[in-house]
């Protein structure tokens, strides 16, 4: 779990695979694929024996970071408002914060070389 400013105020938000679940059945998409895009490695990277080329962060699709927020914060906070209610109060923070933020929630949550601390039960 993680905070991020909303509004001047500190806002509790959370990536899971329930984040996935929820944005997809919000936005009838899948949540990586528009988060990421396509990615190419600037130099080969090996990952299990295939050879990535070439990565590339420059281009951010930021509504949907937007959508990827408000499903992190309705994975913390079930209560929070529907994406279009929340998205009409929602101002005043810093996107290129909160997009690095969330990229790092997300990759640590799908994408880790090691095996997760925490046990699913």
């Amino acid at each position: 779990m993680f905070e991020i400013e909303i509004n001047g105020k500190q806002v509790k938000a959370e990536v899971s695979f329930y984040t996935a679940v929820i944005y997809e059945q919000e936005f009838m998409s899948d949540m990586l694929q528009d988060f990421f895009g396509v990615q190419k490695a600037d130099s080969p990277i090996d990952v299990d024996g295939d050879s990535i080329i070439k990565i590339d962060f420059t281009k951010i699709n930021w509504a949907s970071a937007m959508k990827v927020l408000w499903a992190a914060v309705k994975t913390a906070n079930d209560s929070t408002a529907a994406y279009s209610t929340w998205m009409k109060k929602a101002k005043g923070a810093n996107m290129w914060l909160i997009r690095e933020q969330l990229a790092d929630e997300i990759s640590d949550c799908f994408f880790r070389a090691e095996p997760a601390g925490e046990k699913i039960s």
